[in-house]
Order: structure tokens, then sequence, then C-alpha cells
């Protein structure tokens, strides 16, 4: 009697094995990086409705002191008890054929903006009232900021 050549193995090869690890591996990054990225993107949307919401405080309560007020208004005296507000140096730019108010950085939730206010005297009734908010996503070691590169514009009119 011949012994059979061929006797059935059980069990698994190494490149069974191999592969596995490398399906589960995949699996694991990819549900990693969804998390990480969708985390990053939930702080940059925080940021950017917050500065919305800073620029309309600022525009709300600057338009609300009526239109002979407009050269006058100060957010620190004003909205301090809201927010963190000091005057600044630095800051985003001044719209184009605006007067400059003032620049100011603004803390809000422990997340720093800041912002420039600048107006124009359109006619002898009406005034543009312009207010660009900018923020850093990424602020650097030092406590400093990388760099500014979103903004928010917000512009509105004051009748007399």
């Amino acid at each position: 009697m011949a012994l059979s050549q061929s006797k059935s193995r059980a069990g698994i090869t190494l490149i069974e094995v191999m592969s596995a690890i490398v399906i589960i591996a995949i699996a694991v990054l990819g549900a990693s990086a969804y998390r990480y990225y969708s985390t990053l993107d939930g702080r940059k949307a925080v940021l950017q409705s917050t500065a919305a919401r800073v620029a309309l405080l600022l525009n709300e309560n600057w338009r609300g002191r009526g239109y002979d007020h407009i050269t006058d208004f100060d957010p620190v005296s004003n909205l301090s008890l809201d927010m963190a507000i000091a005057p600044s140096g630095i800051g985003p730019d001044y719209a184009t054929g605006f007067t400059a108010l003032g620049q100011y950085e603004i803390t809000v939730n422990d997340s720093r903006f800041w912002a420039a206010l600048s107006y124009r005297t359109d006619s002898a009734d009406l005034r543009t009232l312009n207010t660009v908010i900018a923020w850093a996503e990424r602020p650097n070691d030092a406590g400093g900021v990388i760099s500014m590169p979103r903004t928010f514009r917000l512009t509105t009119f004051v009748t007399q």
C-alpha cells in the first residue's frame, strides 16, 4: 500500500497572517485619521463661528452708537465686560478707502483674534462701517502667532 502523497494540512500560512495584519493596520490608520481630521475641522469651525460672532458684536455695538458717534467708538470701554479686548499694534489690514479707527486684540474662550475697525463717510447721511477679524488656526510654541491667514469681514451702514 502506498502512502498518500497529498496530506491535507490544517492551519494558515505566513502570507495569510501578513495579509490580515496589513488589512487591520489600514483599517485602524483610516479610523484614526478620520477622527483626527474631524476633530481638527471641528476646531476650525468653532474658531470661524466665534470670529463671525465677534465681528457681529463689534459692528452692531458700533452701529448702535449712532451716526454722530461713529468716529469716537471705543470697543475697549464698551465691550470689555463681554470679552477680553485691548488695543493692539498688529492685526489685519484696514479696508481700502476707509479711515482707520483702530486695531484690537480680542480673547474669547482662550482663542485670540485681531480686529481692524474702519469707516467711510459716503454722503452727508450715510456712513459705512467695516470690521475685519483675523485669527491663526495654529499658535506657535512661544504663544505668538505663526500667521493670520484666516479673516472674516463684515460691513454695515449707518444713516443719520
